[in-house]
């Protein structure tokens, strides 16, 4: 009897060890595009969730009992940093409880710190400049580039959290670099006709768009960031589109579009309404067709 009982111990331990050491990692994003990236490298060893939906602006969000449960409980909370989320992430943290996941801690990973952020500001940052980030520009994720460099950093912190699975995550984002090196060439090409064309934006978002297939953005729709604009800012506007013969304003499908449709009924240019983000439609699902939807669009003639 002695002997079946130790026996059935042992399997008892063994099958609790191998369920504890198989168990996935739970990870958290504040966006669609950090869950998508992320669950492309750490494929069936993750369990991975965005905390705001790609059809929204990710500016803001509320820190919903939900929320708070699922950070309650991750091993790594991934975010966009560069105070993309300062509305409202650090409520969240502070509600959740979750030591793991804190800023400092291995649990937590701020992507921003991996990429040259575009648009510092060297002076001091007021209100009245509008909502401005004094660290630089956080849409670095629609520049395909960057998203190696996300990708490289969730390796590596899985890898930490995980050195079980290394190689599984190595190899993931060997072939998602590959991947999107090829799909990049691919775009540049399809939107080899806007280089160093100039182009308005409705908003600061698009940036790091414009650096990674060279198109010019030379003004955009809001006087300031985050400012509605007014009858005075939209005349000037106007008179710039046509002194500079602009063919392109781009937007996020969040915004307000009636101040664009008077422009395109004052000077007969094109409105391309771009996916910001994945899951912006439902047939973003993943990193690569957030690019193939931005492409489409801007190659679309008979856009707005």
């Amino acid at each position: 009897m002695k002997i079946i009982h130790i026996i059935l111990v042992s399997l008892l331990l063994g099958m609790a060890f191998n369920s504890t050491s198989h168990a996935q990692l739970k990870v958290e994003t504040t966006t669609q595009d950090l869950a998508a990236i992320a669950k492309a490298i750490g494929g069936k060893h993750i369990d991975v969730n965005s905390l705001t939906p790609g059809t929204r602006d990710p500016h803001f969000a509320v820190a919903k009992p939900s929320m708070i449960r699922r950070v309650n409980r991750a091993d790594l909370l991934l975010v966009i940093g560069a105070e993309l989320e300062a509305g409202w992430l650090p409520s969240l943290l502070q509600s959740a409880r979750n030591s793991k996941i804190q800023a400092g801690q291995s649990g937590f990973l701020d992507l921003s710190q991996t990429i040259d952020l575009l648009g510092k500001h060297n002076v001091p940052v007021s209100r009245a400049m509008g909502d401005v980030h004094a660290s630089g520009n956080p849409h670095y994720w629609l520049d395909p580039r960057n998203g190696i460099k996300i990708a490289t950093a969730i390796s590596q912190r899985l890898a930490q959290l995980d050195p079980a699975n290394i190689n599984d995550y190595q190899s993931n984002l060997k072939t998602f670099k590959a991947g999107l090196e090829k799909k990049y060439q691919q775009w540049l090409s399809e939107l080899s006709y806007l280089k160093n064309q100039p182009v308005i934006a409705y908003h600061t978002s698009f940036i790091y768009l414009a650096h990674a297939f060279g198109f010019k953005i030379v003004d955009e729709v809001e006087p300031k960031p985050g400012i509605s604009p007014s009858a005075s800012s939209l005349g000037k506007l106007i008179r710039n589109i046509k002194q500079k013969k602009i063919i392109l304003l781009i937007m996020e499908p969040y915004y307000e579009q009636r101040s664009v449709k008077y422009l395109k009924d004052k000077t007969g240019i094109r409105i391309a309404v771009l996916p910001q983000s994945v899951g912006a439609k439902e047939h973003i699902k993943y990193y690569f067709d957030l690019f193939d939807a931005i492409v489409k669009e801007l190659n679309n003639k008979d856009s707005q």
